[in-house]
């Protein structure tokens, strides 16, 4: 099997983990619930997720490297892509900062919102890239 093939999975992976935190973190927050078990394991799954999102792309990225170059958008998605990880582990970092001091919550939403705004972009950058320069229809 190419490895090519693996990463589409493993990024709706990296998309839906941290969107589904979010919803649970906004519910917590609507409801007055303090954060628990589920809202840490969904942030580190999500952090895992990201960063095995950004390995497999850089798998992806070596068999079709020359048509990659040739694509405006990859570029920005490239470095979005290896900045993310990053600022994901940060995310993580301040959830297990989180439970011992809770002014971190509020740095954890903020931090979340702005990672999920950014891993849509991405997103949209990813499938501009495939159905602009990948797929031949």
């Amino acid at each position: 099997m190419d490895l090519i093939k693996v990463h589409p999975p493993v990024v709706h992976f990296a998309i839906a983990l941290p969107v589904a935190l979010l919803v649970i973190d906004l519910y917590y927050r609507f409801k007055k619930i303090q954060p628990d078990g589920l809202h840490a394991l969904i942030t580190y799954l999500s952090v895992l997720a990201v960063v095995g999102g950004t390995i497999s792309g850089i798998i992806a990225h070596e068999p079709i490297e020359d048509i990659l170059h040739h694509a405006p958008a990859f570029e920005i998605h490239e470095y979005l892509g290896l900045s993310l990880t990053p600022l994901f582990l940060a995310l993580g970092v301040v959830r297990f900062l989180m439970d011992k001091k809770p002014a971190f919550r509020n740095v954890f939403t903020v931090l979340l919102v702005l990672l999920v705004i950014l891993l849509f972009y991405q997103g949209f950058l990813g499938g501009k890239i495939v159905y602009e320069h990948l797929i031949k229809l």
